[in-house]
Parts: structure tokens; C-alpha cells; sequence
């Protein structure tokens, strides 16, 4: 049945988050497709980390819908998977001459997939990963695939994140813990900056753990806000770490403290242990895939939201207290 498919693209999502989240989706896609050549086409900012990935043969950054549109004609593809869902990418498969489109039946795009897929209720409230997976029924049975989240530093990879933990003040031997207080453009997602700092302060004075944070650039402001906060030393790490070598930085990590965020994601596939903050999104699609994942949120009569702002009291995140989160991060260490 599926021998016939030689070459064959994935669009991937549009965030880091999504992407990490679909990474049991490609994993399976080479166990269901072994023989064809498999490429991974998405924005920069997420095909960056896959740079290594042995379930792929090939990633491509695509910055624009005609940019796309002339690849896909350039690489005459087979078969495409459609990750995100929207009308663009089914139709630049399309005019991509890409002959077999797989997706959901969403955006009005149903007539541009060859391989619909409807959107019930009951997958509505499945995880992400299993919600990608589903994109592989008309082609296996998706009951006997591996959920894999994994990803595949490489050596350079892991001398590069070394160095850049030794150049920011680690001492090469003290354990590290990631503390994440950042969330892309969501207010809602984010616990109060104060208690991240009360936190990152407790367990620097109980355990001798290095604190250390890491975002985009564009996350200083808030960084600073914090250093200040902070009683005790702690990295800075905010824009040091590119993407590719993120899968590294992680290894390098006992514990991840974190919002619902990209990052955690990336640290659900490193495999180490999380302490997750949850307020307006939906954890029962978003929340990482791991066995060593700990979810702290607040039942609300309104939850989840899904605002990016809020316009009540905040009460998802007000009344998780320090000492809850600290409480919990201390059974990983």
C-alpha cells in the first residue's frame, strides 16, 4: 500500500512548540514509510533543530508561500503531510504539484487534500501528538506506532552548548536547572516573573544548583526584570543558545522549570525531568509528552481560556504559590 510513495514532504508547523509535539508524528512516518525519501519543509525558526534527525533525509527552511510553492514543483513530491491547517499550505501543495495531499479537512480546504481528515470532537481533546499521528491512518494502523519523543544532538552540537554554558559563568561541574519564565506573545501563559525568582533563589540556597535562562533576544527586558529579583547568581542565557543546539543545552539539564512554552517541549524530547506552570491554554493538548512531566494549574470555572490576555483576575496564575512549584521541583532533585 505504501511502497509506491518515494518521495515524500512534510509541512511542519508554524512554532517550536507544535513541531516538538509532532516529532512521534515523524518518527512514525519513517517507520511507516522505510524506503522513501522523507524531507521536512517549515519556517527558520523550527526546521533549525531538526538539522539532525535521522527520521528525516532532508529539511528545508522555506520563508515564503511562493518559496514553497517553487520547491515543492523543484523536488516532485508524492505525497505531502500537511501539519498546519490552513487554506495556504493545502493550497500551495496544490500548485506545488504535489499529487497526494494528507490533512485536516479545516479552513475550507477539504477539495485541495486527496487524504481529508475530519475534526472530531473526541480528537479535539486528544494531545497533539496523538492528534498529528492520526494524519498516518489512511496509510497504517496507528495503533501499533511508537510514540517517540526524541531528538539527536550531535558531538558538534554538544561542544557548542559546553562552551556556551563555561563562557556564562558555569564552573563545568555544578547541576544546572533551566528555569523558563517566558512564553511566546501570551500573557496568560506566563506565571508571575517574581515567584520564577523566588524559586530559582530557593533551590540555588538549598541545593547549590546553578539557575539558568534562556529565551530569544526579544525576552532581555523581562530577563533583566528577573536578574534583578534574583538574591543569588544565576546564567543568563537569553539569546546565546541557537535553535540547533537547544536539543544540547537541554542534555545539559537536571531539572526544567517552565510555562507552557516551546522550550518545554524541547525538553519533554531530552528526556528530562519538568515542572510545568499551566494557565490559559489547554493541557490536555499541550501538555508535554513525558513520563518525568509534573503539571501545576488551577481549575477555573471559565478553563481553559485561550486568551491571550486576561480580563478577569488571573486567578490560574495568581494562586499557584512558590512554595507549590518549589515543592515539586524539589522531588526531581
Amino acid at each position: 500500500m505504501t511502497a509506491h510513495y518515494k518521495n515524500i514532504v512534510v509541512h511542519l508547523p508554524n512554532w517550536l512548540g507544535d513541531t516538538m509535539l509532532a516529532l512521534p508524528f515523524l518518527h512514525g512516518l519513517r517507520s511507516v514509510f522505510p524506503d522513501a525519501r522523507i524531507t521536512a519543509a517549515g519556517r527558520l525558526w523550527v526546521s533549525d533543530i531538526l538539522h539532525h534527525f535521522p527520521p528525516l533525509d532532508a529539511v528545508a527552511s522555506i520563508s515564503s508561500t511562493s518559496g514553497l510553492i517553487n520547491y515543492l514543483r523543484g523536488e516532485k513530491f508524492d505525497l505531502g503531510f500537511l501539519l498546519p491547517n490552513s487554506f495556504r499550505t493545502a493550497l500551495a501543495f496544490k500548485l506545488g504539484r504535489v499529487p497526494e495531499r494528507a490533512g485536516y479537512a479545516l479552513d475550507m480546504r477539504g477539495i485541495l487534500l486527496t487524504h481529508p481528515l475530519k475534526l472530531t470532537d473526541a480528537v479535539m481533546r486528544e494531545s497533539m501528538v496523538e492528534y498529528d499521528m492520526r494524519l498516518l491512518e489512511p496509510f497504517a494502523d496507528i495503533s501499533e506506532i511508537p510514540r517517540i519523543m526524541k531528538l539527536y544532538p550531535d558531538e558538534a552540537d554538544r561542544a557548542e552548548a559546553r562552551r556556551v554554558f563555561l563562557e556564562n559563568g558555569w564552573d563545568g561541574s555544578s547541576k544546572l536547572v533551566g528555569v523558563n519564565p517566558f512564553a511566546f506573545q501570551w500573557d496568560t501563559k506566563r506565571w508571575l516573573p517574581e515567584r520564577f525568582a523566588e524559586v530559582a533563589d530557593r533551590l540555588a540556597e538549598r541545593y547549590g544548583v546553578r539557575c539558568v535562562f534562556s529565551s530569544v533576544e526579544k525576552d532581555r527586558p523581562l530577563m533583566e526584570k528577573i536578574k534583578g529579583m534574583c538574591r543569588r547568581p544565576i546564567i543568563d542565557l537569553v539569546g546565546k543558545v541557537p535553535l540547533k543546539i537547544l536539543p544540547a543545552f537541554m542534555e545539559h539539564l537536571s531539572l526544567f522549570i517552565t510555562n507552557d512554552s516551546g522550550l518545554m517541549h524541547v525538553a519533554a524530547a531530552a528526556d528530562i525531568p519538568i515542572v510545568a506552570v499551566f494557565g490559559s491554554t489547554d493541557w490536555q493538548r499541550t501538555a508535554p509528552w513525558s513520563q518525568k512531566a509534573t503539571l501545576i494549574r488551577r481549575q477555573q470555572d471559565h478553563e481553559p481560556c485561550m486568551k491571550p490576555t486576561c480580563s478577569r483576575d488571573f486567578r490560574c496564575m495568581n494562586d499557584i504559590s512558590v512554595d507549590e512549584v518549589f515543592n515539586e521541583a524539589e522531588k526531581y532533585l
